[in-house]
């Protein structure tokens, strides 16, 4: 729309911190409030939902996207309209035709339409145009109350697995001056890689996450 993983904040203080960032805001006056109050890090507060089979990543992904929007579609009907299939899963852009179809109500944005861009990485240098334009990107959709859709290689960021796979992205980190994005912050639907506390709620750096999208045979991600 228009190394290690870091996985948990470890402080009382962080986690105090983290619950208040996802309270949604009321009023434009409010959340301009509250962002000053939050200081660095954006959260938005999306409800997690596990994927209901194993090769649903993408649609327990685009649940929960259309889900904070407002608009109710299941996993399953997701699923047929995206022609997800065992084993592999789902194409991307079947995913985001599909996210933008019910959330839209047309499969492809023309133009300056509203709707979401899927975006193919082909460089993950910490210096390059990929990276500041995901970081651009990032801050503008969750300032404007949209999450994220990223594609990774699983091996790169949980150790000793394997495949690819979709998660929501839904907050940020900024650096102390606020000139620039620390860390990514996303919900994974995994059942096998939900922490005690936080559940799916997962962070790491930008250059971390592309880094493990660029290898993907679908190295893409969707604002």
């Amino acid at each position: 729309e228009a190394g290690t993983q870091q996985t948990l904040p470890s402080s009382k203080q962080e986690q105090a911190s983290m619950k208040e960032n996802t309270q949604p805001s009321q009023s434009p006056e409010q959340e301009s409030s509250s962002k000053v109050n939050q200081g660095i890090r954006k959260l938005l507060p999306i409800p997690l939902k596990l994927q209901e089979e194993w090769y649903f990543c993408a649609p327990a992904t685009v649940h929960m996207m259309l889900a904070s929007r407002g608009v109710s579609v299941s996993q399953h009907q997701l699923a047929k309209e995206m022609g997800t299939y065992n084993p592999y899963g789902t194409h991307n852009r079947d995913a985001i035709r599909v996210l933008n179809q019910n959330l839209f109500g047309y499969p492809e944005p023309s133009g300056n339409q509203a709707g979401y861009r899927l975006v193919t990485v082909t460089d993950a240098r910490p210096d390059s145009e990929d990276i500041r334009l995901f970081k651009e990107r990032v801050r503008k959709d969750i300032d404007d109350g949209y999450p994220l859709y990223y594609t990774f290689n699983v091996a790169q960021i949980y150790p000793g697995k394997s495949g690819e796979h979709n998660v929501i992205g839904v907050g940020y980190e900024l650096t102390a001056d606020g000139k620039d994005i620390s860390a990514i912050y996303y919900l994974d639907p995994d059942t096998h890689v939900q922490d005690p506390t936080y559940g799916g709620l997962k962070k790491l750096t930008p250059e971390e996450l592309l880094a493990a999208m660029v290898t993907c045979g679908e190295k893409n991600y969707a604002w």
